[in-house]
């Protein structure tokens, strides 16, 4: 096993940054999308990666723009910026000589994941983690239309992570995600789905995946009873990691 830190350049120049864990000479990567205000080196991203090395099965877990330690400034980030940051990374994979590209993406980072394999209809395999499928109306859900309206005027608003740190975000990240509601638009990504929701998430509705998994040639959902976002049950994420594993080991 190898672990490789990589720097790119996105489409619009900036510094993206990823790790690769190389297990196998197998041609096979999957690429682990984090969610909203997250990174790359987060203990569930970094479990996955884990889980993968232990079946086997290369990864390479990515920075998104305006987190961890890849530039851009975090207010300013889009969905659409986050897509081409990952459709960057698949071509520096490609110039390593990786030609099987499966995603994995978690929350927000599903969201991604989802348009990426719209853009690029060669992904093989995809696994969302508590997707989220229609921003617009899950953060009318959190904040109210005021709290949109406020937003609008302001031209920004202050999100505050799981964590409590607080996170300046323009009125352009909500613009952008109208454009990615993604009921009907899943119909296009035929390779299989994987999607896995907890009923007990309070950050992104089970609802939502009901609703997105019937629009999918080929896809499944799983719902763990009892587990909140991060899918854990009783503080313990293991279980959904297995599933996750068993997905992208299966042939």
């Amino acid at each position: 096993m190898s672990e490789e830190k990589i720097s790119f350049k996105n489409s619009n120049g900036l510094k993206i940054v990823g790790v690769l864990e190389r297990i196998s000479d197998d041609k096979r990567v999957v690429i682990l999308i984090h969610g909203y205000s997250s990174n790359k080196d987060r203990r569930s991203t970094k479990q996955l990666a884990e889980e993968l090395s232990s079946r086997k099965i290369n990864s390479f877990r990515l920075d998104l723009g305006g987190s961890g330690e890849s530039e851009g400034d975090f207010g300013k980030q889009t969905i659409s910026g986050w897509v081409d940051d990952v459709l960057s990374a698949i071509k520096l994979l490609e110039s390593k000589g990786y030609s099987e590209f499966e995603l994995f993406g978690s929350s927000a980072g599903g969201l991604v994941a989802m348009n990426v394999a719209l853009a690029y209809p060669n992904v093989k395999r995809v696994a969302l983690k508590a997707p989220v499928s229609d921003y617009p109306t899950q953060r009318l859900e959190h904040i109210g239309e005021k709290g949109i309206k406020d937003w609008e005027e302001k031209g920004h608003t202050i999100y505050v992570n799981g964590e409590g740190k607080e996170f300046k975000v323009n009125y352009s990240f909500f613009e952008d995600t109208k454009k990615h509601v993604m009921y009907d638009k899943v119909k296009d990504i035929t390779c299989p789905v994987l999607i896995i929701h907890g009923d007990a998430d309070t950050a992104v509705r089970v609802e939502q995946s009901k609703r997105v998994v019937k629009g999918f040639p080929d896809a499944k959902l799983v719902v763990l009873e009892g587990a909140n976002h991060a899918l854990e049950i009783n503080g313990d994420k293991s279980y959904a990691n297995k599933l996750f594993g068993d997905w992208f080991e299966k042939k």
